[in-house]
């Protein structure tokens, strides 16, 4: 049987199974994810105007020019944070065959609203340029027009998810983080890692309750940092099995 067929039954029993547990999850991830994007965003943006500030000799704090560029920069910020390390909206579905989610990225409506204005207006500003120039406007219009029409309909992507849980999963808890993590030994090609997150520590300890009710069975391994669930022996297993 190939893994499609073996995995497809249990994909439709995980979203027909009733929920006994949800929750949601916003944010960068880890605890500290947060605030290393931020000074990600803040370090690119400072070291990026000290550099025009020593190349620039006119450029001084008492010039206009100065404060135009840092509200320039402080704009970038706010755009490097919010959407290029983006924030992640997640709902979490717990069943009893295992939790299954979806992901989508927090980017605020209104930007979303501003690419379909843009794209409108570029379909407009091709379809000008055709009545114009004639077919030859096709040539360098044609692509942008496509694109376009391609981004009128710009909206959320929401990404579905599942991890299916059997009495051979193994879940690691993150000690000092909102983090659980799952994993199971490879075995008929089913294997699988996969992370989820809890808003508070509180909906943690309420999610683990939840997963002990389901599977009395299930090994709960506390560790300190997530790379220390590496050191369990599923994993000297599988580095065994591929020297082999």
């Amino acid at each position: 049987m190939s893994y499609k067929k073996h995995i497809e039954p249990l994909k439709q029993k995980i979203y027909n199974e009733k929920t006994v547990h949800s929750w949601e999850y916003k944010g960068a991830g880890f605890k500290y994810n947060n605030l290393l994007d931020w000074i990600w965003s803040i370090s690119f943006a400072v070291l990026f105007l000290l550099f025009l500030w020593s190349v620039i000799d006119e450029l001084t704090v008492d010039t206009p020019e100065f404060w135009v560029l840092f509200f320039f920069m402080a704009m970038m910020v706010l755009v490097s944070r919010y959407l290029l390390s983006l924030d992640k909206h997640y709902c979490y579905h717990l069943t009893s065959q295992g939790v299954h989610y979806t992901e989508k990225d927090m980017i605020p409506d209104v930007v979303y609203q501003v690419v379909r204005g843009f794209a409108w207006v570029g379909v407009v500003v091709c379809i000008i340029a055709v009545f114009t120039l004639g077919p030859l406007a096709f040539v360098g219009a044609g692509g942008f027009a496509l694109m376009s029409f391609g981004m009128t309909n710009f909206r959320p992507n929401v990404n579905h998810s599942y991890i299916l849980m059997d009495e051979r999963t193994i879940l690691f808890d993150l000690i000092n983080d909102n983090v659980l993590s799952f994993t199971i030994p490879e075995k008929d090609n089913l294997e699988y890692k996969r992370r989820v997150y809890t808003q508070t520590y509180e909906e943690k300890l309420t999610v683990v309750n939840h997963l002990y009710t389901l599977f009395p069975n299930l090994e709960v391994i506390k560790i300190n940092r997530a790379n220390d669930q590496y050191k369990h022996p599923i994993y000297q297993q599988e580095e065994e099995k591929a020297a082999e």
